[in-house]
């Protein structure tokens, strides 16, 4: 059944509705792709604005100290383990990867933060259970090369 503009492009029912379904499945996937990416922006943009003098923060190149003061997207971190100021470093607040948490027993340690859920009950090899497994795609090598 082809009706005026169909017809002109050379298309009947057929493909329109594979052109439909194709469609929405690209939107589907630039949706999903968007939305949590957009909030992990949102997380990073509230644990920046609850900075504050005295916090402890790791930096993204490893590095653990106190934040000493905030100005504007600057902050300046006490790196030394005693925090007397001898050890300062000024960093963007983008160079902020946590916030840390003091511990019970006195340790500081990363915020806790969730797993996702389909990585919860996934356990990694034993390597036990790798080398066994090597050794089973082991092939023998043929001596004759014809």
């Amino acid at each position: 059944m082809n009706t005026g503009f169909l017809y002109i492009l050379g298309l009947d029912s057929q493909n329109v509705i594979m052109l439909a379904v194709l469609g929405v499945l690209m939107v589907l996937m630039l949706v999903m792709s968007i939305v949590p990416q957009r909030k992990r922006q949102k997380e990073a943009q509230k644990m920046m604005d609850s900075l504050s003098a005295g916090t402890k923060v790791k930096t993204i190149g490893g590095f653990i100290g106190e934040i000493k003061s905030i100005d504007g997207n600057t902050i300046v971190i006490d790196l030394s383990p005693k925090n007397d100021g001898s050890n300062l470093c000024v960093l963007d607040k983008s160079a902020i990867y946590t916030v840390m948490q003091v511990g019970a027993n006195g340790q500081v340690e990363e915020a806790k933060q969730e797993a996702p859920k389909a990585l919860d009950d996934v356990e990694a090899p034993k390597a036990e259970e790798v080398k066994d497994e090597a050794k089973a795609e082991e092939k023998p090598k043929d001596e004759k090369i014809f």
